[in-house]
């Protein structure tokens, strides 16, 4: 029992002496590699998202070659030659909370359809790290959504009630989402369970329904009491609630089911109220999670809930994936560098929804959380206004017990069983949707786990380097890969150069007045060897200088956007290839002189690329 308290007095002794401590040695990076594929499938008619996945999945999965396959290890070697991937694991950004699907109400009705037995079965396909995909973030409802199988509840219904009274999650126990939840974390003990209400109780609302209307003034403190009664009621049936968004989507009145529209000074407000209930009835450690809609309205809105008053209220910021561009997340990040940034809400489908999740992750998610795990072949139970597209899991309607793991499944999975909760992600360049996407993480037990992503129709080649050692891999058409390399989370950085960048008039790419602030433009100036002009060409995409990155300000792609220097994060803003032509780029535009002048303090720019002399740099 004194034993660790005396190696910890002997390390301070010995540092207080100026005495380097030993530290643990670190396995080397693992000799092999392991690899896992999961494709889309080559049976016409079952592209992703295509409706034949409810109809008849197994002709689908009959025709898709890798459904989360071990491949044969591959055996690294000396690095040497061009790399298409470079891993730099002394560059960390986010610490991942985890990949999971929502147990929203519809799932669990069909999960409640099942025998017990086929009901493990399901659960286990999802949550369990060994067995199943290992989602260990699930997402649910504080009362109903659009997806439920009966009619809309919240847990006070009826009159007016602000003593909550009549409180009761009594429907989610007859429901069984209780029961439900319970045996997901049997399954799985690390499972983290956020919550979300699509609604308030009528009666707090300006419409008195569940369907529109606003939440109204009066009713924030009573909405943040019934918040934390719903977690304490939760806890009571042995289900503790990591977290919570403070409403879905609440810029959207849906005409035909629950919503409600909360301003962000409303939630601002809102977050102060329940962090206080939170904090005075011991459960201060729940995560508040604001905003919980699209990128495209995501940063006014952060803006305006985490006020000088509120921030210390809110955790992070949950997106929605319908509208808007993941560099969003990004740009809140840069912002509010203190707090969190998840994406809450959005199903995925093939390649090309693997590389979304890639987007997710660089630009600095800490989450990524799908929409409703399983629905029948007649995409029900919903009270949805569209129609669904297939579910990761699809139930069979004439037996229960039988479902379908669709390729959509298998792509979160190549993320969610090999991605551990606290890994870090490091730094890759992204690659390109014509070649290979990429995002790499170190888990917590040091292992460096890459997720590929290969959207076009032909073989890629991939060689992905760490540190001192390299492995190459063949990756299919309209695949994912997953590499588990064990030992490599500290292989550290590959190489890199330094010196000027040259363009216009030979001028040199210049930090006025050496000055590391963020959000100096960077300009040309006759070169003079400053460190001002001295730039390092990393192998992970970046270009930096003075212990910064060059960065396109706040990540947006239009003409005319400033490039500057800024803390590095990891995002496609610090993303920087070299074309053929001379050209570097960024967002799908190119670096260039304003003017075009060649003149000492020519601003620079991202534009549109045409090659033209103030578009030409010779870099180190």
């Amino acid at each position: 029992m004194t034993r660790p308290r005396f190696t910890a007095l002997v390390a301070g002794l010995l540092a207080t002496a100026g005495l380097a401590v030993p530290q643990a040695a670190q396995a080397a990076p693992a000799a092999s590699v392991q690899v896992w594929f999961s494709s889309e499938s080559r049976t016409a008619g079952y592209e992703p998202k295509n409706a034949n996945w409810y109809t008849s999945p197994a002709t689908g999965l009959a025709g898709t070659p890798y459904q989360l396959s071990r491949q044969a290890d591959l055996a690294t070697t000396a690095a040497a030659g061009a790399a298409t991937i470079t891993v730099d694991t002394d560059q960390r950004f986010q610490t991942v909370l985890g990949v999971g699907s929502s147990l929203e109400e519809s799932t669990i009705f069909n999960l409640a359809r099942m025998s017990a037995a086929g009901r493990t079965s399901a659960l286990r396909t999802l949550v369990d790290p060994g067995a199943g995909a290992g989602f260990n973030v699930a997402r649910i409802t504080f009362g109903t959504s659009d997806f439920t199988s009966h009619d809309f509840y919240t847990y006070d219904d009826g009159a007016a009630d602000p003593s909550l009274s009549r409180f009761s999650i009594q429907r989610d126990i007859d429901h069984r989402i209780i029961s439900t939840l319970r045996e997901a974390l049997t399954i799985n003990p690390n499972l983290k369970i956020f919550a979300s209400a699509w609604s308030a109780p009528a009666w707090m609302k300006s419409s008195n329904s569940l369907i529109t209307g606003s939440l109204l003034d009066q009713h924030i403190p009573t909405l943040a009491a019934y918040y934390r009664r719903s977690i304490q009621a939760y806890a009571a049936q042995g289900i503790p609630i990591h977290g919570l968004t403070l409403q879905n989507e609440p810029l959207f009145e849906p005409a035909d089911y629950p919503g409600m529209r909360v301003t962000a000074d409303q939630e601002r407000r809102l977050a102060i109220a329940l962090r206080a209930e939170l904090t005075a009835n011991g459960l201060g450690a729940t995560k508040i999670w604001a905003f919980d809609h699209n990128f495209s309205e995501g940063l006014a809105y952060a803006q305006g809930v985490l006020t000088a008053d509120a921030r210390s209220s809110v955790d992070g910021i949950a997106f929605h994936d319908y509208a808007g561009d993941p560099s969003e997340m990004a740009a809140v990040k840069a912002q509010y560098p203190d707090k969190d940034v998840l994406m809450t809400e959005r199903s995925v489908w093939g390649t090309a929804g693997a590389d979304r999740i890639v987007q997710y992750f660089r630009n600095q998610s800490t989450l990524y959380q799908g929409w409703v795990s399983m629905l029948d072949q007649n995409r029900s139970p919903e009270r949805w206004s569209g129609s669904p597209d297939p579910t990761m899991l699809v139930q069979s309607t004439s037996n229960p017990d039988t479902f379908w793991k669709t390729p959509d499944f298998n792509m979160v999975a190549q993320f969610s069983k090999f991605v551990q909760a606290g890994a870090k992600r490091v730094a890759t360049g992204y690659g390109s949707a014509g070649t290979v996407t990429n995002v790499a993480f170190v888990n917590p037990d040091n292992s460096l786990v890459t997720v590929v992503v290969n959207q076009t129709a032909s073989n890629q080649a991939v060689t992905l380097r760490a540190g001192a050692r390299q492995f190459t891999s063949t990756l299919p058409a309209k695949t994912t890969a997953t590499y588990v390399w064990a030992g490599a989370g500290d292989a550290g950085a590959g190489p890199a150069r330094s010196g000027p960048i040259t363009g216009f008039g030979g001028k040199c790419v210049d930090v006025p007045g050496a000055s590391s602030a963020n959000g100096t433009q960077v300009q040309l100036w006759t070169c003079n060897g400053s460190t001002a002009q001295t730039w390092t060409v990393g192998s992970d995409g970046t270009i930096r200088a003075l212990g910064k990155c060059l960065d396109v300000n706040a990540a947006a792609g239009v003409n005319g956007t400033k490039v500057q220097i800024y803390d590095c994060n990891g995002t496609a803003a610090q993303q920087w290839t070299s074309g053929t032509d001379g050209t570097l780029r960024s967002l799908g535009k190119c670096l260039d002189a304003t003017g075009p002048s060649s003149a000492d303090g020519t601003k620079l720019q991202i534009w549109d690329c045409f090659a033209g002399d103030n578009q030409r740099w010779t870099l180190p």
